[in-house]
């Protein structure tokens, strides 16, 4: 079962926001999340909440738990998709709660 990932997990792929290059390899943290829903006192992270990489561009956490939620958006869980400047994948977690797909 995978953990679930909150406020300052990170994520690892790319970048595609610095042109002339197409993408650069990158990370970051997940940078928005539930206020009241925590984790380890972390907020969880949930669909639709904000990434930055570490160069400062921004992405959207666009998977999550279908069978688990807070709030009622699904919960950011190690394996979710992130999309906009930053693509890639969230890589940490919560390794004291998990959470089904």
């Amino acid at each position: 079962m995978p953990s679930v990932s909150r406020l300052t997990d990170m994520w690892v792929g790319v970048c595609c926001c610095h042109p002339p290059a197409p993408c650069v390899p990158m990370g970051g943290t997940i940078v928005s999340g539930s206020s009241d829903a925590v984790s380890s006192g972390l907020g969880n992270g949930r669909l639709t909440d904000m990434t930055i990489g570490w160069c400062g561009h921004p992405g959207m956490i666009v998977s999550a738990s279908i069978s688990n939620t807070t709030n009622g958006l699904g919960k950011a869980i190690i394996t979710s998709q992130v999309v906009g400047c930053n693509i890639g994948t969230v890589v940490t977690g919560n390794p004291t709660h998990n959470t089904g797909f």
